[in-house]
């Protein structure tokens, strides 16, 4: 995303507790909820550490039961044997109660918001190069962590800024990596969580050094972006996460490295044209 000119970057149980209701008899039975994740990745789906937004299905058994919330979030019903929890937008401990048959029986949730972001390489694509030009870039795979809860029901989007460019990128110095008159991207949607890098957003990131197209011979330059992306949860309000840098770096001899949130590619003005 970019507004100069060859420049882009744009079962199974959670653990419950039981305990007779005040006042319930000796014959009162064991009360128990069980809980299963909606999404089927992360594989652990009776895991009780879940992300901001997250759907949970709960049973209780003996059922039915009147159900409530003690922290933030909903259930699709304050009755019956088997109801479906959202997480709020917030981070926090939930305690959900289910109360029949004589007895209640609680169970515990710990809901995390997105702590740390990657940007990794879009698969089965190559580094976007000319050859005989000092330039470099790949196409991003935006990424939230960590990758063991789901963070499907939250949006992102990237907000825009302007570079400091030194050397051979001074022609770009002060221009954005989105259109020059928006202050941030769209809202971007979630796929299913991968394990090992976290849940991708719906996006393609091109991220590109670009060339002013200068040389040879060619001189040592700098370009980097302050990056800062945003999220939200079931349309709320945008809340921020960690900053980061997209960087470009040209030596005097052509070689281009470009790097953005945690991924890095390096081509030589000899490598062959390719694109991702």
């Amino acid at each position: 995303m970019s507004s100069c000119d060859n420049q882009t970057s744009n079962p199974s149980s959670g653990a419950s507790s039981a305990s007779p209701a005040s006042g319930a008899s000796q014959s009162c039975p064991t009360c128990t909820i069980t809980s299963e994740t909606v999404v089927t990745v992360p594989a652990n789906r009776s895991r009780t550490t879940i992300g901001v937004g997250e759907d949970v299905s709960l049973t209780v058994s003996p059922g039915p039961a009147t159900w409530s919330v003690g922290g933030e979030g909903v259930l699709s019903s304050d009755s019956g044997t088997s109801v479906t929890f959202r997480a709020g937008r917030n981070a926090g401990t939930v305690v959900i109660t289910a109360v029949g048959a004589g007895c209640s029986c609680s169970i515990t949730f710990t809901v995390i918001a997105p702590s740390a972001v990657f940007m990794g390489r879009q698969p089965n694509t190559a580094v976007k190069h000319t050859n005989g030009r000092p330039d470099c870039g790949f196409l991003g795979q935006f990424f939230l962590r960590p990758d063991t809860v789901s963070f499907i029901n939250v949006e992102v989007r990237e907000k825009n800024s302007h570079c400091t460019a030194r050397g051979f990128f001074a022609p770009f110095n002060n221009c954005t990596h989105q259109p020059a008159a928006q202050t941030e991207s769209a809202w971007f949607t979630m796929n299913d969580c991968i394990p090992g890098k976290g849940t991708p957003a719906n996006l393609n990131d091109n991220i590109y050094s670009g060339d002013p197209g200068t040389g040879p011979p060619f001189t040592a330059g700098t370009m980097v972006f302050p990056i800062d992306w945003e999220y939200r949860v079931w349309g709320g309000p945008a809340q921020a996460l960690p900053h980061f840098e997209q960087s470009h770096v040209v030596n005097a001899a052509g070689k281009c490295t470009t790097s953005k949130g945690g991924t890095s590619v390096t081509t030589n003005p000899s490598d062959a044209t390719s694109s991702w």
